[in-house]
């Protein structure tokens, strides 16, 4: 897997790496921050006294905070650009992940996860509108995929991170600590005013946009609310809802269907997060590489589902368990890269914030929808429909892919003034 990044960093001129390196760094920080919770959910249930239910609302309450904030920041980040946005959001983030550890009441966590999900919110919209104003075509596609390697990096250091830390103090003191990390990254994103710059594309975009209108044509969000936009939202959706149910329940599920302790729960947990990130770099490898981007999602997704699908038979060796987990996670991240880069291609250059504003918003549905109904599955004593649930959404993702081969915008042709921005 390293070898693969390395390979895929190598293209880049040295800016562009600063930049990749820079945006990525800050989407691991996002992807943490949503894992903190799960790892330690068992500590919680008996710390706090409330059921499986009650903590899986904690995460529908991130999620949907972010959901509804995605496209405001999408429109704020293509009107001030993206530097500014995303050293807030992060701020605001790890802020509230530290009050989280500071007041550690159930309804006072759950007003600090409506904060953390509002500057959660900023990451896709500024991130991608960056790196889409700063990186030339041809690596575009490897550079959505480091920046989604990034963010699975975050999601598989959060449990040993969390753990590590709570075997040392405690889960109060461990998010307290995680928080105040982010805060200082924050203060460094707004020292990088020239590597996050977008500021040459936004202003070509309000060129663009001020002759449309002169015109009579749409502009703006009007000019996003197409079919394509729509099946876009919906495919995220699956996406994140087939990804949560494995990322917020499988370390509960896998201890009580297989007997396994919390420690190799938590490492298998781990696992399927290591094959993500390197699923996302294949994934980004073929989205510069190929055309038909819907067929190698749809044999990801079924490949996928497949073996998440087995982790629910009862007794496993937990050596299979760990194995089935690291599959699952390979072949699920694989579509990542190639579904950002399908939504990059569909929508004008200046109303790139705003796109993935309103398809990521999908993702946070996906991410609200799960929780509750996956606690639920597992507070009626049946941990085995977490992963048959999960390989079921998975498979209905491949419906999406009809409906986006039907209706997706043609690409549009290489956005050659790029060079000419920098």
């Amino acid at each position: 897997m390293i070898s693969t990044a390395m390979a895929s960093l190598v293209p880049f001129p040295r800016p562009e790496l600063k930049t990749v390196g820079v945006v990525s760094t800050a989407h691991a920080f996002s992807h943490l921050y949503m894992l903190v919770l799960p790892p330690v959910f068992p500590l919680l249930y008996a710390d706090l006294g409330v059921n499986y239910a009650a903590l899986g609302a904690l995460l529908m309450i991130y999620a949907i905070a972010t959901g509804v904030m995605q496209v405001p920041m999408g429109l704020l980040v293509d009107r001030i650009g993206g530097r500014a946005v995303l050293a807030l959001g992060l701020g605001l983030n790890a802020i509230a992940i530290f009050l989280v550890g500071l007041i550690p009441s159930y309804w006072a966590i759950a007003l600090f996860m409506v904060i953390a999900g509002a500057g959660n919110s900023v990451f896709h919209p500024a991130d991608y509108a960056i790196l889409s104003a700063r990186v030339q075509d041809g690596r575009v596609g490897r550079a959505f995929s480091m920046h989604l390697f990034a963010g699975y990096i975050g999601w598989m250091l959060a449990p040993p991170a969390v753990l590590a830390l709570t075997a040392l103090t405690n889960w109060r003191v461990a998010l307290m600590i995680l928080g105040l990390t982010g805060v200082g990254y924050a203060v460094f994103l707004v020292t990088q005013r020239e590597c996050l710059s977008d500021e040459d594309k936004r202003s070509r975009a309000r060129a663009n946009d001020a002759q449309a209108r002169s015109e009579g044509r749409k502009t703006g969000l009007a000019l996003l609310l197409t079919p394509a936009i729509a099946v876009f939202f919906l495919f995220y959706m699956i996406v994140a809802m087939a990804g949560n149910g494995i990322q917020t329940f499988s370390v509960v599920a896998i201890m009580e269907l297989h007997g396994a302790t919390l420690a190799t729960a938590n490492f298998a947990l781990t696992a399927y997060f290591i094959a993500a990130a390197g699923g996302t770099l294949l994934g980004g490898w073929l989205a510069d590489r190929i055309r038909r981007h819907e067929l190698a999602t749809a044999i990801a997704f079924v490949l996928s589902a497949f073996v998440i699908a087995l982790i629910g038979i009862h007794g496993l060796p937990i050596s299979a368990v760990i194995a089935m987990m690291f599959a699952g996670g390979f072949f699920v991240a694989v579509v990542s890269p190639l579904r950002d880069v399908m939504v990059r291609n569909a929508v004008p250059a200046g109303s790139i914030g705003t796109a993935f504003g309103i398809v990521t918003t999908g993702f946070s549905v996906g991410l609200a929808a799960s929780p509750v109904l996956l606690g639920w599955v597992n507070d009626l004593g049946r941990p085995e429909f977490v992963f048959w649930i999960t390989a079921l959404i998975t498979l209905v993702g491949i419906l999406t892919l009809v409906a986006v081969r039907t209706v997706r915008v043609p690409r549009t042709p290489p956005r050659s003034d790029l060079a000419d921005a920098r």
